[in-house]
């Protein structure tokens, strides 16, 4: 039986557990589009390419397994890069599907013809195009497995039409090898040696970062650290693993706004992170031993090398948290203004109203900051979502739709400035339309806050960060969602609450008094 090489991809992707792709529709991938619905595959339809980027990056994230988008090409292929490229910095697993002109006028001036594979290329773990309809299973098993292999990555495929298009009899597919990668683990000699120089420290510190979530290593090292009393950090960003509060966690390392100077005071440090600017490079650390799996193994070696539990210096690495987190809040007082809302007060009322199993997706710079520094202090959840390690802003909406996607059933709560939600705000209509429903907080004080705040440090004044203002609650109810404004404090957790209850699309807007944590 002869199928074309698209209703073989669709089928692979069916059978890898796609369910959806997130998309913004284009005569570049017809092809494709049609064979996958008729697959069983949900397309999600988008407003910007750029959204369907960010939500098969937050798929990938979410569940440690490749998130699919697609777009049409030429500037489509532009607009998804922002989203393959937060993927790639965050190490999260994904395959972006371009469109493409028939394969034989490529390079002849066809309609959008433009370089996608070379685009692609540097922001991905692999970027090709699919050239031979008889290879198309094998190449997605390729792309697959390319971007689920530690470290995971975003891979680009091309699919040119007359490729998507061919028939191929069954016979003449070339299959996937039936082989799976072994993982890398640390040798013994090596888990050894990073258990006598605990042996030998007095103040040991874990630097836990993605790497361990998208190992799946996360309760193995939140065991060895309860066994052995040994307090953890995460970089501001990365993927959480302590889903329950515990005192040994000491919240984010590498904010804006500081934090506990744990990698300071410490002897020894297991870095299960990257070594980039928000640990200071590791310029100041001591004693520095690379770790990512193997938490269990290690546990046994520290026991045999006769390792004790540092209770003194967890009680004092919690102490050292403590004080910090009071002397942010002593920071917010300072900057509180009679009859305004700050957002000290938004973060108090998530922290009383949000679920223990809500995900939380963090988008903004300034309530980003004093979101990581009040929530995330005891715990910082897998199933919370920031921007990554890029820093970027405006993903918020994205997020939540895949977040929805994802998890049919639970409380999903978006807080963002009011410059990262205006990024792709008419997404809002095409959550309301496909049934995506979550709760969106826009804190909103009319300005880029960090930058603001940064620039009256050096320059005295603004440049080019004031914002004008927006009626958020309108706007909501315009694209068909529900839209409350919030004026004082005390209706922030009642509100949040109703919005949970009421399982639609509601966008809450918080106008705040501007500040930052530092």
């Amino acid at each position: 039986m002869n199928r074309t090489a698209a209703e073989y991809f669709a089928d692979g992707l069916v059978a890898r557990g796609v369910r959806w792709i997130s998309a913004l529709c284009g005569h570049g991938l017809d092809p494709l589009f049609f064979a996958a619905r008729r697959a069983g595959i949900r397309i999600v339809d988008v407003r910007n390419e750029q959204t369907a980027g960010y939500m098969a990056d937050y798929q990938g994230r979410l569940t440690r397994t490749p998130g699919v988008c697609a777009s049409s090409s030429g500037v489509a292929v532009a607009n998804a890069l922002t989203g393959v490229m937060n993927a790639w910095f965050d190490h999260s697993p994904m395959v972006y599907i371009s469109g493409a002109a028939a394969s034989p006028t490529l390079g002849l001036g066809a309609f959008q013809d433009s370089p996608q594979v070379a685009m692609a290329q540097p922001v991905s773990k692999l970027s090709l195009s699919l050239d031979h309809p008889a290879r198309v299973l094998q190449v997605l098993d390729l792309a697959w497995e390319t971007a689920r292999a530690l470290p995971c990555g975003p891979v680009h495929l091309e699919f040119p039409m007359d490729v998507q298009t061919t028939a191929v009899a069954e016979a003449d597919l070339v299959r996937p090898p039936a082989q799976s990668a072994a993982p890398v683990v640390h040798p013994p000699a090596y888990l050894q040696q990073i258990a006598r120089a605990l042996l030998n420290a007095e103040r040991p510190l874990i630097i836990a970062g993605s790497e361990v979530y998208y190992s799946h290593e996360g309760d193995d090292l939140l065991q060895f650290a309860e066994r052995y009393s040994i307090p953890i950090q995460t970089p501001i960003w990365d993927r959480g693993i302590v889903d329950s509060a515990t005192s040994l966690f000491a919240g984010v390392v590498g904010a804006a706004s500081g934090g506990a100077p744990l990698l300071e005071e410490s002897d020894c440090v297991l870095l299960a992170a990257v070594s980039d600017y928000r640990v200071g490079y590791l310029q100041q650390a001591r004693n520095v031993h690379r770790i990512t799996r193997g938490w269990r193994n290690l546990s046994d070696h520290a026991a045999d090398a006769g390792l004790s539990p540092s209770h003194n210096w967890a009680a004092h690495a919690r102490q050292l948290r403590d004080n910090y987190t009071a002397e942010i809040a002593r920071r917010a007082e300072e900057q509180r203004i009679p009859g305004r809302i700050h957002s000290a007060d938004v973060v108090q009322a998530l922290s009383e109203t949000l679920p223990l199993d809500a995900s939380l997706i963090i988008d903004g710079g300034s309530i980003g900051q004093w979101a990581h520094q009040f929530l995330c202090n005891r715990r910082y959840p897998s199933h919370w979502i920031t921007c990554g390690r890029s820093a970027v802003v405006g993903y918020g909406l994205a997020a939540g739709m895949a977040a929805r996607l994802v998890w049919p059933d639970r409380p999903i709560v978006l807080l963002s400035g009011d410059g990262a939600f205006t990024f792709t705000v008419a997404e809002i209509e095409c959550a309301v339309r496909q049934n995506l429903p979550f709760v969106a907080i826009v804190a909103d004080d009319q300005c880029w806050g960090i930058t603001h705040s940064g620039h009256l440090k050096q320059f005295g004044e603004g440049v080019g960060t004031q914002l004008g203002r927006i009626d958020f609650a309108l706007l909501a109810q315009s694209l068909g969602a529900r839209g409350q404004r919030i004026n004082t404090a005390e209706e922030l957790a009642p509100a949040i609450r109703q919005a949970l209850d009421s399982r639609q699309f509601t966008l809450l807007h918080v106008p705040i008094s501007g500040g930052n944590p530092y």
